[in-house]
């Protein structure tokens, strides 16, 4: 995380007034990040932590914003891990930043959690997965309280759809 603040802030001094999360969108517009070993050793945490997040707790109308994630959590299957940069073609890098996502169907569960999610929106996840998601919310709630010392911070719950560009 230290990485990536340093670097936001390196790049904001030539951003023209231009805050971190408008540093950061402009930073993941471009793929040439995915070619920077530094740029993307820093930013892997922040958008596995993202991606995760994204995955198994964002809803509309109580299913999964992403439509390949809904259609595998209504037939039965949990979430069970995110790969970094495991599609590093050019639409890999715009469409998902790299991140592709395995779902694991185990049998003696489909029923239960298809009729879990399609009841109650809930997304089953392994407990690999569900790491990243209580670091984001770790995260989350460290920079808050630093926003209540007047810092300006990221606020990963209501800043990242913007980031990843749903808004």
């Amino acid at each position: 995380m230290a990485i990536t603040r340093i670097s936001i802030e390196e790049q904001s001094e030539h951003a023209g007034g231009k805050s971190g999360i408008e540093l950061l969108q402009d930073i993941l517009k471009s793929s040439q990040w995915a070619k920077s070993d530094k740029l993307s050793s820093a930013l892997k945490s922040p958008l596995m932590r993202l991606c995760a997040r994204y995955l198994a707790r964002e809803k509309k109308r109580g299913k999964a914003l992403d439509a390949v994630a809904n259609f595998h959590l209504q037939n039965g299957a949990m979430i069970e891990r995110i790969n970094w940069m495991a599609d590093q073609s050019e639409k890999g890098i715009q469409q998902s930043g790299g991140i592709m996502v395995n779902y694991m169907y185990r049998l003696e569960n489909i029923e239960e959690y298809a009729l879990s999610y399609l009841g109650t929106g809930l997304a089953h996840t392994s407990s690999n997965l569900l790491q990243y998601i209580e670091m984001f919310c770790n995260s989350q709630r460290i920079h808050e309280l630093k926003n209540t010392f007047g810092n300006e911070v990221f606020h990963p719950a209501k800043d990242y759809k913007d980031i990843i560009g749903y808004g």
